[in-house]
């Protein structure tokens, strides 16, 4: 920086601080003993303020001198969106653009910088010198969440404007946070889930502390963007950014246990479910479970179920179930319990074992109806539909699984999943011309939802086999099996 840029940018930031606390000059001169006239020559670029000085006027205005180039920074940010015509176009000939929306569009990265910098100051008032690796706070925990949102409200180039130009988002916990938003998004949006993980992993590069223990950071973060290939149908590449992902975490320490191996084993064994290579997924799984949390035991063991279940191990699949209810509260995670409590009836009626099935759905029901979720109270009654059929109460099941299917027009393999259990009742009532009826509907919600032609091949395959009155309940639940994969797993194939 030049000699003359210095100058400007010293006085930018003094004016800034006299700003944030709403302060004339003449207070800033009270509270400093700094000569006004020297404080505006200061603002104005005229004058350098001595360390002496800038370390004053920063005691007073609560304003570290390590955020001063931030603050710097945003100042430039501000001037650079309102300079833009993208951020404020001028008025069109006859669009008759009034003040007021032009204020508004002024104002609106102008208020983004000012939250930015409020976030910055927040987050380093509250640092300390000689970090080390420890569990977040309830504060930090909030405020990496406020990052994060801001992120990802924000374009690609602003948010590589924000990583370099703020400190407050090189935080690894903000990397974690992102891991967590990709694993959200893995089941919907595989391109935004691995955007994300990429995201943290830019920013695990530039985290400041021990090598060893960042060592371990980056580890975790490529297990989510593995995880996150793999949701994109990706195996192969998956498999290899894994391999990367131990490495790094091998290579590494992590004394505070602040990361979570168990996490990265379960990732790396749900790329191995995808893969069918269930004995390795089973024994991932359970090397998770040994070294888990007890926060995560149960949420493991829900996906050691899952594994299990497809598998076809449904008695395992039901042992599993039973041990992770005993991991957690229903009062303190809800819904994973009723999804718990779900899966294990689930399981029952896939084994027939109706008596034992019947009270848990009642319980479901009651767990489902406190939640007040309409896509899981919609599950619940599939599930009853299923307890229906068990029952031999064929009418009744037949009510449900068209007012599901109706239910779930926009989400085509819960739709697709629901119609197929609908047409093994079709199927052993003999109602052939039905089952056809269904599938050529399953496809049609299909190729308007713009699912993988993949999995609208399979669907292929099922109406041909029931325009031939061939579907057999063997078919239907390796149907069911892959269709449940292929959600998670965009291009996967049907073996048939």
């Amino acid at each position: 920086m030049k000699a003359a840029e210095l100058v400007a940018f010293w006085g930018e930031v003094i004016r800034f601080v006299r700003w944030l606390n709403r302060w004339t000059q003449e207070v800033l001169f009270e509270k400093t003993g700094i000569d006004q006239s020297l404080l505006s020559k200061y603002e104005r670029g005229e004058v350098e303020p001595g360390f002496a000085q800038r370390e004053r006027i920063a005691e007073v205005g609560r304003v570290p001198l390590r955020v001063w180039g931030f603050i710097a920074h945003c100042l430039e940010l501000i001037r650079r969106a309102i300079a833009s015509e993208t951020a404020v176009a001028p008025p069109q000939p006859g669009r008759g653009r009034g003040a007021e929306e032009l204020r508004e569009a002024a104002w609106r990265p102008v208020s983004r910088a000012l939250d930015l910098a409020r976030a910055e100051l927040a987050l380093l008032r509250g640092s300390t010198p000689g970090w080390q690796p420890r569990p977040p706070t309830a504060a930090e925990s909030s405020a990496a969440d406020r990052l994060v949102a801001t992120l990802q409200r924000s374009s690609a180039a602003d948010r590589l404007l924000l990583i370099e130009g703020a400190a407050s988002f090189r935080h690894w916990l903000v990397c974690l946070r992102l891991c967590a938003a990709s694993e959200r998004a893995a089941a919907h949006a595989p391109a935004d889930a691995l955007q994300l993980a990429e995201l943290a992993g830019f920013i695990a590069e530039r985290v400041p502390g021990p090598a060893a223990w960042l060592a371990r950071l980056r580890g975790c973060c490529l297990g989510f963007v593995a995880n996150a290939q793999k949701t994109a149908g990706e195996l192969q590449l998956a498999e290899a950014t894994f391999d990367r992902a131990w490495r790094s975490w091998k290579a590494g320490v992590d004394p505070a246990g602040v990361l979570s191996e168990a996490c990265l084993l379960d990732l790396e064994a749900s790329l191995r479910w995808a893969q069918r290579r269930f004995p390795q997924a089973i024994r991932l799984h359970d090397q998770a479970l040994a070294v888990a949390r007890p926060a995560e035991i149960g949420f493991i063991l829900l996906n050691k179920a899952g594994t299990l279940g497809d598998k076809g191990d449904h008695a395992g699949s039901i042992s599993a179930l039973e041990l992770a209810a005993r991991e957690v509260d229903p009062k303190q995670e809800p819904r994973l319990f009723t999804v718990l409590r779900f899966n294990l009836a689930a399981n029952l009626l896939r084994l027939k074992r109706v008596e034992e099935a019947e009270p848990i759905v009642k319980e479901v029901r009651k767990l489902t109806n406190r939640l007040g979720n309409a896509i899981d109270t919609l599950r619940t009654r599939w599930l009853e539909g299923n307890l229906h059929v068990g029952l031999g109460e064929r009418a009744a099941a037949v009510a449900v699984f068209e007012e599901v299917r109706a239910g779930f027009a926009e989400m085509p393999f819960d739709h697709a999943l629901v119609s197929l259990d609908l047409a093994l009742v079709y199927r052993d009532e003999g109602r052939f011309p039905e089952v056809a009826a269904l599938a050529v509907e399953m496809l049609k919600v299909f190729e308007a939802q713009g699912v993988h032609r993949e999995a609208i091949g399979a669907l292929l395959l099922f109406k041909d086999a029931a325009e031939k009155g061939a579907v057999s309940e063997s078919l239907v639940r390796r149907l069911q099996d892959y269709l449940g994969r292929a959600r998670a797993v965009r291009g996967l194939r049907f073996d048939g």
